[in-house]
């Protein structure tokens, strides 16, 4: 049997092999022009300073929904859209994620339905911590995480019918779905011509590098960097929303998933970021340690992917804790983990 943290260990490497490989930037992975920063210039200044999250009530999630929602309407009206306020909230994700992980708790939070909205924004706040794994420079992030809200913007474009269909599609539904890389790079070239980049990267986000992705079959390095973070982190978003033919996915089942049967459709470099990011056990993962308590985990340890911080929340009798305690695994040997459960504290696969 396959052990999930065997496959870790596979996918980190060993420590002798750290800098072994001088990780590239993100405009190096391909022979594409690198992305030009985010040009902010026509914003006013207050909404320049609204992209520095000022304190927990901003929900800048649900803003990225707002504007998306409405960007989504007007495609499918045929009417004009623009970017808008997309560059402003991509800064903003990333300074967010780069504060704390409040952002990306929210998006592996339980699910109980499929939106395109919702995956275009998971899918951003994904890809910058898949990219912050990669060493990008701040500006980098903002750009993966503006490219990542409107990787998907194509399939706006598809009629509703097909969209809405909630079982398994037919041949002829897949030849239409693996349409809608070449609208949605169609359509952002219209919308961003001074950033052509940002068609370039969804018109690749569904090409894989063992060639199986479409639309064009690429390989490898012919595939933008930007693209193959931006398709595993949609691939780990779709993993753990539900279907009508599967449930949905625990974080932990996930990074499994990926790692055993999708490994060889993206690079080892960004899968390997990946796993440093995501942990074993990803943030927002409900389980249960050795004592008998019950908790979420809430800080990652790269160092230690085993042993994260669990914020308790039940005690050891199965009574809620007046106040959560934070306990750090990896400064005891003593406590572990020995169950992942579902949210409603079901135990889940292992």
């Amino acid at each position: 049997m396959v052990r999930l943290t065997d496959l870790i260990r596979g996918a980190q490497g060993s420590p002798d092999d750290e800098g072994g490989e001088k990780q590239s930037s993100a405009g190096e992975a391909a022979n594409l022009p690198r992305p030009e920063p985010i040009q902010l210039r026509n914003l006013s200044a207050g909404q320049a300073e609204a992209a520095e999250p000022s304190g927990p009530q901003q929900d800048w999630y649900g803003t990225a929904e707002a504007v998306l929602q409405t960007m989504a309407e007007d495609i499918r009206r045929r009417q004009t859209v623009a970017l808008g306020d997309l560059p402003v909230i991509a800064t903003a994700f990333v300074t967010s994620l780069a504060r704390d992980d409040r952002l990306f708790v929210g998006a592996v939070s339980s699910r109980t339905e499929a939106s395109q909205v919702r995956n275009l924004v998971n899918t951003a706040i994904f890809a910058v911590k898949i990219g912050m794994g990669l060493g990008y420079r701040r500006d980098e992030l903002s750009r993966l995480a503006l490219a990542g809200m409107v990787h998907d913007l194509g399939m706006f474009r598809l009629p509703d019918q097909l969209l809405n269909d909630p079982g398994r599609w037919a041949d002829h539904q897949l030849g239409l779905l693996r349409t809608h890389p070449n609208l949605g790079a169609e359509l952002l070239a219209q919308v961003a011509p001074d950033q052509p980049w940002l068609a370039e990267v969804a018109l690749q986000e569904h090409e894989r590098a063992n060639g199986t992705g479409y639309p064009r079959g690429l390989k490898g390095y012919q595939t933008h960097e930007f693209a193959q973070v931006i398709g595993l982190a949609d691939v780990f978003d779709a993993l753990l929303t539900p279907r009508a033919y599967r449930r949905k996915m625990l974080p932990h089942e996930a990074i499994r998933e990926l790692l055993m049967v999708e490994k060889a459709a993206f690079s080892s470099q960004v899968i390997k970021a990946m796993v440093e990011q995501f942990s074993v056990f990803p943030l927002g993962t409900t389980v249960r340690l050795n004592t008998g308590e019950v908790g979420v985990v809430a800080h990652l340890n790269q160092r230690f992917p085993l042993r994260p911080v669990v914020r308790i929340s039940q005690g050891v009798d199965r009574g809620l804790l007046a106040e959560p305690k934070d306990v750090d695994l990896s400064k005891t040997t003593l406590v572990h983990i020995v169950e992942v459960l579902a949210p409603d504290g079901v135990p889940g696969e292992t």
